[in-house]
């Protein structure tokens, strides 16, 4: 050790041993962040619920002041726990399949959160959309075409649930605000 300031003391080391202390202190390191990450946890030990296992509906659908809202309900069908985490996707559909405008914003008021259901239990995600014509819409008749369907994605799955959309036109070039999942 060099003699000094003992507040800046530091160790010399000769310069191959230095390079071989710096190998072994990144691998050590490296060795704590993967510790970190394999360290399982409840919700990371139950499997992510996947679009098979899946049955998608709406409740609570309610309007007021030009603004609507529903609530998107995704079941557990299968007989063992899933997980899910985050936000739905959403794509919205005409009678023929054709896709409609769609802007699926995510509402960073809540936090995401692991959600386990078990068989038969549903996570919710509530949603929100504009029914008055925003910058660049029609003022008379409808905003935009009116979806007959809509593809829901769960949450980090690349798959979809087509359901049902009785929401009407989905006003402001199709901007739907949705919440993370929750029980």
């Amino acid at each position: 050790m060099r003699a000094g300031n003992p507040d800046r003391m530091r160790l010399i080391l000769p310069h191959q041993p230095r390079r071989a202390a710096r190998a072994v202190i990144a691998a050590a390191a490296a060795a704590a962040c993967l510790a970190a990450v394999a360290v399982p946890t409840a919700s990371a030990a139950t499997p992510r619920c996947t679009v098979p296992n899946l049955k998608g509906s709406f409740k609570n659908a309610s309007a007021g002041a030009g603004q609507r809202f529903v609530t998107l309900a995704l079941k557990n069908s299968s007989s063992t726990s899933c997980s899910l985490a985050g936000y739905p996707g959403a794509q919205l559909l005409s009678a023929s399949g054709r896709e409609i405008a769609t802007n699926v914003v995510r509402d960073h008021s809540k936090t995401p959160k692991t959600v386990v259901l078990r068989a038969g239990q549903s996570a919710l995600s509530q949603w929100h959309w504009g029914a008055i014509a925003g910058r660049g819409e029609p003022v008379t008749g409808k905003c935009e075409p009116t979806p007959s369907k809509i593809e829901v994605t769960p949450p980090n799955a690349t798959g979809h649930l087509v359901l049902a959309w009785r929401g009407g036109p989905v006003c402001e070039h199709g901007q739907i605000t949705v919440r993370p999942m929750t029980k």
